[in-house]
């Protein structure tokens, strides 16, 4: 599981890199070096695996009364802004402008980009129909989809324990966006079908709904299983047809595969020390690769790695993988020193809160 989730934010780093780098270059790179992924389908995978782990950890960790709810909330809380905010520190002071754009941002955009929760609501609405990407902190644009993974943490110990309550979650929030993509067709619509919490919720109910029924149904997390229907999704990710369009069959079809094989997947690796150690660093490469990007991206183009020494495809293809190298050895660098520490100092300060009797 820890490799999945190291590839999906490898997946959001190189179009970030393309849409960056690259495009003002004109030198294209193709969906299919990265298993015809790009950056929307990764975020919706990601959220599938929120899903299923929040699922799991509440149901293994965390007893079903109020100091069960504080201390998930707690663990949840430490996890996202152990690392977030001083990313967001080195951000302000480090990005061009950064600082200058915060302080001119409106008080609830600042909100929004120290403390997260609604950052995707105001993105998506606060300027509409235009993107509102001032609620976000300049470098860390990508950071809105945390406010969508908080909206779920919230609800997770009121809800998530539920099978009828997710599966009725689950239709209303694709029966909403069906009706979107009827009106609005299968291209993706940034407001409402890729930022729009309602349409993109029932994502996370694929992955709590199969994590329960992988905890009633033995039979299904199986490694077989799970390994046959990961290689599935990818094959149908990868070779499934157009790749002009969002909610097409091939993504469907390759999203129903990958739930399916949660299961027996995470079954399979969950007590492989080295794949979650890869898995670690998944969240730390989300929040810096930006930052990487305008920080290192010209010297890696125009000293380290001089683009003209090669045809602008294979120079493409070089560019990415350096960058990626690059990228992940400063998530490693930042979860070891700043992660870390900072989660145990948080975690310190609040064991008394979450002692609280039931």
């Amino acid at each position: 599981m820890g490799i999945v989730r190291l590839f999906l934010a490898c997946v959001v780093a190189a179009d970030h890199w393309r849409f960056l780098v690259l495009a003002p270059l004109s030198i294209a790179l193709e969906d299919r070096v990265k298993l015809g992924f790009n950056s929307g389908y990764a975020v919706m995978f990601f959220y599938i695996v929120s899903g299923f782990l929040i699922t799991y950890t509440l149901t293994l960790n965390y007893d079903r009364n109020v100091g069960g709810a504080l201390r998930f909330y707690r663990n949840r809380l430490i996890r996202i802004f152990s690392l977030y905010w001083p990313i967001v520190l080195l951000t302000l002071v480090l990005i061009d402008r950064s600082w200058e754009k915060f302080l001119m941002g409106s008080l609830a955009d600042k909100l929004t980009g120290i403390f997260l929760l609604g950052m995707d609501w105001r993105l998506a609405f606060a300027s509409y129909p235009d993107l509102h990407f001032g609620a976000t902190v300049h470098g860390l644009e990508q950071a809105w989809t945390l406010g969508a993974e908080l909206t779920f943490y919230m609800v997770a110990p009121l809800l998530m324990r539920s099978f009828k309550i997710g599966l009725a979650l689950l239709l209303i929030s694709f029966g909403v966006r069906a009706a979107f993509v009827w009106q609005l067709g299968p291209a993706v619509h940034d407001i409402w079908t890729y930022h729009f919490a309602v349409t993109t919720f029932g994502f996370f109910m694929m992955g709590h709904l199969i994590c329960l029924a992988g905890h009633r149904w033995r039979p299904l997390p199986t490694p077989i299983i799970g390994v046959a229907f990961l290689v599935l999704s990818f094959a149908i990710m990868m070779f499934g047809g157009s790749y002009a369009n969002f909610d097409t069959p091939r993504f469907w079809g390759a999203v129903v595969c990958f739930v399916i094989a949660l299961p027996g997947l995470f079954e399979f690796t969950k007590n492989v020390r080295w794949m979650n150690l890869l898995g670690d660093l998944s969240y730390p490469l989300y929040l810096i690769h930006t930052s990487v990007v305008m920080l290192l991206g010209p010297v890696l183009i125009a000293v380290a790695l001089p683009l003209s020494l090669l045809p602008p495809a294979d120079a493409g293809y070089v560019s990415i993988v350096a960058y990626l190298v690059v990228a992940v050895l400063a998530a490693a660098l930042v979860h070891k020193v700043l992660e870390i520490p900072l989660a145990r100092l948080m975690r310190r300060a609040t064991n008394r809160l979450v002692a609280i009797p039931a």
